[in-house]
């Protein structure tokens, strides 16, 4: 586990220093008052910042041994691993069907609930968002090829 820690940490802050190089060239300050370099800036600081902390726990902690990663963490690689497909499958599902497909098929994976809990909770949120946004709110959502 300490090692993953350790992993962790330097891509922490490997990518809050990323942010803050790749944000250098953009302007830290306007005539009317902070330009578009200063959000991105100080989020670079600030990731960098919670990296060395983490960085230095992991250094501290006197237990150095442990799997690579926790069991429970698999099971956010799962969920990650399902939201590719699902992203890549809105264009041709719709939003609402794919997201459903994503809540039912999530539901089954991480929560080992039973097939008819899934179904349901599928339908109901397919139904769900199509009817708040699209009809209730009138916010267009990406229609697949089932019009959905």
């Amino acid at each position: 586990m300490w090692l993953g820690q350790l992993i962790a940490a330097l891509c922490v802050i490997g990518l809050g220093a990323g942010v803050i190089v790749f944000s250098w060239d953009l302007q830290y300050f306007s005539e009317f008052g902070p330009g578009p370099g200063f959000l991105p800036q100080l989020l670079g600081y600030g990731i960098t910042l919670c990296g060395a902390v983490i960085l230095i726990k992991v250094l501290r902690a006197k237990e150095r041994g442990g799997g690579f990663v926790k069991p429970r963490t698999l099971l956010g690689a799962k969920f990650l691993a399902l939201i590719i497909p699902a992203f890549l499958l809105f264009p041709v599902l719709g939003f609402s069907v794919g997201l459903a497909l994503l809540t039912g098929v999530t539901m089954r994976i991480m929560g080992r609930h039973d097939w008819l809990q899934c179904l349901i909770t599928t339908v109901a949120v397919a139904v769900g968002i199509r009817y708040v946004f699209a009809d209730w709110l009138t916010i267009p959502i990406p229609a697949g090829l089932l019009g959905w």
